[in-house]
């Protein structure tokens, strides 16, 4: 595709939730499109549901969109800023005849939905009522054929051509009435509005597609370029849902990084030539025609894993502000990058910058009796004493697997070391722990363990 500056895209976001993941994807594959292609990326608060948007929501939406780092051209736009352009649009319509108000009621429109699904018909209304006068209730429709052999034809950017039969579309209600646009109208007028070029969303609006192009050529205006996106599945490959977990991006702040995250939306459904991509390599790879026909599974794993390649690229001021835990000290830093893969298990080396608590009875190993378990810490403390740390850790590691062949199980020695060090079952290597506190606090802790 060539650049040009003349392309424009948005995601349109409804603030009535928290930001979805899937939601954060589409805005990062709209924001990635533009970036690569010299145009612009707009974001448009679609609020026109009165009753269910909230400021709350908007602000988490805007946040989790400057959190991923993807800054939008302009300002925010807002759906409810264009009451004017949708009453404008829906009365030219109305003159044109392009649309009508309905008169059927809602029960009509429930049982003829019901016999249709009886009959395994597609879902549609044909309105018999279409010339008469205006009634108490009614609603506004676009004008189909019904009896029309035309297919409404799109080229997608990533599915290729897409057909849809206009006679199965049915009359479209496009306005509850001319001051209350509903959700097809509503999303054109704002793309017109905003001089949208391509649009790019979920593969979940795709039978929407159809019917938005049918009110562009009723309004003698152009239709965009579409793009249908991969959803984001569950393990099951049902739609992620709020049953299958997380799935507010807020909800991934206190354990991701940022630029993590958005490399794995990006990627998961976008061939890539590698895993780990600063935004700028995101940006230069990106070609809309990569990007995946079917859905991608959200694996925490890969997620997780890749996650923990941006934390080993932390300084140690970086590690502390993510973690939001000051007190991490610089010694400790290489030992904790080198195994986190969340955020907020960072907590759990608390034991490198403070004494750990821990029972007495998680010293024992195994079957060893109280007896051999001190006498093996008391020699251990021994040999610390005598060392010099400026030797090394391999040095250090040498001495205490001279004790282990002396006492002839290793176990005796590390095991409670570990714990006396750590306060946990699991921990990294002794050695290690020993180097990030240092000698002093090492035999401290020995100290403390032989006390108890």
């Amino acid at each position: 595709m060539n650049k040009s500056s003349q392309i424009k895209v948005r995601v349109a976001p409804s603030p009535t939730g928290l930001l979805h993941v899937g939601t954060a994807q589409s805005a990062v594959f709209n924001y990635l499109f533009a970036r690569k292609n010299g145009g612009e990326f707009h974001v448009r608060i679609e609020d026109t549901d009165e009753e269910r948007s909230t400021k709350e929501f908007e602000k988490d939406i805007l946040a989790g969109f400057e959190w991923l780092g993807i800054r939008p051209d302009g300002q925010i736009r807002r759906s409810s800023d264009n009451k004017q352009n949708y009453r404008k649009f829906l009365e030219q319509l109305l003159e044109s005849g392009h649309a009508f108000w309905c008169g059927h009621s809602k029960e009509e429109l429930e049982d003829e939905n019901k016999r249709q699904i009886e009959n395994k018909e597609a879902p549609r209304h044909v309105c018999g009522h279409r010339d008469e006068e205006r009634k108490e209730g009614q609603v506004i429709r676009l004008k189909t054929d019904s009896s029309s052999t035309r297919e409404i034809v799109f080229n997608d950017l990533i599915r290729g051509e897409v057909r849809f039969r206009e006679s199965l579309l049915g009359d479209i209600s496009i306005a509850r009435n001319l001051d209350s646009p509903l959700y097809h109208f509503a999303v054109v007028i704002d793309d017109i509005e905003l001089g949208a070029t391509h649009i790019l969303r979920g593969e979940d609006h795709i039978s929407n597609t159809p019917k938005h192009i049918l009110i562009y050529e009723a309004l003698g205006r152009p239709a965009p370029t579409y793009a249908h996106l991969p959803l984001l599945l569950a393990p099951d490959r049902s739609k992620l849902s709020k049953r299958h977990g997380i799935v507010s991006l807020n909800e991934y702040k206190k354990d991701y990084l940022s630029d993590a995250v958005l490399n794995y939306l990006a990627a998961i459904s976008h061939s890539y030539d590698k895993d780990v991509l600063s935004s700028e390599e995101l940006i230069e790879g990106f070609d809309i025609s990569k990007v995946h026909k079917s859905g991608a599974v959200f694996d925490i794993k890969k997620l997780n894993w890749l996650n923990s390649q941006y934390v080993k690229m932390l300084t140690p001021d970086e590690l502390r502000a993510a973690t939001k835990i000051s007190e991490i000290p610089d010694a400790a830093v290489a030992l904790i990058t080198e195994r986190l893969e969340k955020l907020s298990e960072a907590g759990e080396y608390d034991y490198l910058w403070r004494e750990p608590e821990y029972d007495k009875s998680l010293l024992i190993w195994k079957d060893s009796s109280v007896d051999a378990v001190l006498k093996s810490l008391k020699e251990t403390k021994e040999l610390i004493e005598s060392f010099n740390y400026e030797d090394g850790k391999e040095r250090f590691r040498k001495v205490l697997d001279s004790l282990s062949e002396k006492t002839g199980d290793r176990g005796l020695v590390y095991w409670p070391l570990r714990v006396a060090l750590s306060g946990k079952q699991k921990s990294p290597d002794p050695v290690d722990i020993a180097f990030v506190i240092g000698k002093e606090k090492t035999l401290e802790r020995i100290d403390s363990a032989l006390r108890k």
